[in-house]
């Protein structure tokens, strides 16, 4: 915990059984964020039109010291695993929203923060901790829109305030 008075930004780490990183982020107003989880989205999220953002490989890379990286999809255009195997991430193939939901909860909902833009994104930024709808090159779904916590333009920009969790902080104080 952080000292009284100390910046609110602090984050206290932990340690999963599987040894990574937990973090905790202190919210100003509001109860503290534990999270352990990264789970994506592909088709419009880490991709535009298929071919991976720039920027996005580093970004995960860095974040992959301290979160669990997943990346879940319908896998419309059948490069799922392809990427997956490019970034290091495990790749799980999903039908619904409602399938992407349940994986959040079957790793720890409360420790997972999602990332989507399609509208079967929409069920798994609800049942994250804390859900990111971005408006990328291939748009957003309105329902996710409502869904999320926090919208970002851009995959890297999520991923950027990821990276640093001050302005997280910041962006969701209550």
């Amino acid at each position: 915990m952080h000292e009284r008075g100390g910046p609110y930004w602090l984050t206290r780490w932990g340690r999963t059984a599987g040894g990574l990183d937990i973090w905790t982020i202190e919210i100003p107003g509001g109860d503290p964020i534990r999270l352990e989880h990264l789970v994506l989205d592909i088709n419009g999220t880490l991709t535009n039109r298929g071919e991976l953002i720039d920027g996005v490989a580093e970004r995960l890379e860095r974040l992959a010291g301290d979160l669990a990286l997943h990346i879940v999809t319908a896998d419309t255009l059948g490069t799922a695993n392809a990427l997956g195997d490019r970034l290091g991430v495990s790749v799980t193939i999903i039908r619904t929203g409602a399938d992407k939901a349940a994986f959040v909860r079957r790793i720890g909902a409360w420790g997972t923060v999602a990332i989507g833009n399609g509208r079967n994104d929409g069920a798994m930024l609800r049942a994250s901790r804390l859900g990111i709808a971005i408006l990328g090159p291939e748009g957003a779904s309105g329902l996710t829109l409502g869904a999320a916590d926090v919208v970002c333009r851009s995959i890297t920009d999520a991923l950027d305030l990821l990276l640093d969790r001050r302005a997280l902080s910041s962006t969701i104080r209550a």
